[in-house]
């Protein structure tokens, strides 16, 4: 099994299908109306810093309680990666409407900095590529996410710092100019 404890080694780690020895990452499976509860538990563990970044703004106990039971299972993709004991560890909500895939992210404070939220970036670009949307944008605020999207090709539009990273998918984007819009 690969070292996870260098940043030279992440590319090999992520390859290589495993991150951690209780971390499968092989798959990222869809969860289900089953699986609001461990959806709760995962979001409830995220700090107040990991809260406004994850949902943009100071949510409580009660709000998270409340956007879990607002989830669209038939609608969205939820995925995520689960320790061994079942745990959700990484969890990416997934929207794709009018052929623009918006997605959120977390990954629980003792798992990151192991590929675990670039695996669930890739993830969210194949999902939104064989769902036939046109581009991908990410909202967050996070400083982490920002950094992922930067890697995984994702640009502003215009170069405008207020505007949100996007990542065109449609085909003939990659000539257009960064004052074009890439997600019509």
């Amino acid at each position: 099994m690969p070292d996870i404890a260098g940043p030279e080694s992440l590319a090999e780690t992520v390859r290589s299908g495993r991150l951690h020895e209780d971390i499968a990452m092989e798959t990222l499976p869809r969860f289900v109306p089953a699986d609001a509860p461990r959806i709760l538990a995962h979001l409830l563990m995220l700090n107040a810093d990991d809260r406004m970044l994850r949902f943009g703004y100071g949510i409580r106990d009660e709000g998270i309680a409340g956007y879990v039971a607002r989830l669209d299972f038939a609608r969205d993709h939820l995925h995520g990666l689960c320790a061994a004991s079942g745990e959700i560890i990484a969890l990416a909500h997934v929207g794709i409407r009018d052929g623009e895939t918006d997605f959120g992210l977390s990954v629980t404070l003792a798992h990151r900095g192991r590929g675990l939220g670039h695996r669930l970036f890739g993830h969210v670009i194949e999902l939104a590529k064989s769902s036939g949307a046109a581009c991908v944008v990410c909202h967050s605020i996070s400083p982490a996410v920002h950094h992922m999207a930067i890697l995984h090709g994702f640009r502003r539009l215009g170069g405008k710092l207020t505007a949100p990273l996007t990542l065109p998918l449609s085909a003939g984007t990659e000539t257009r100019t960064h004052a074009e819009p890439a997600c019509a």
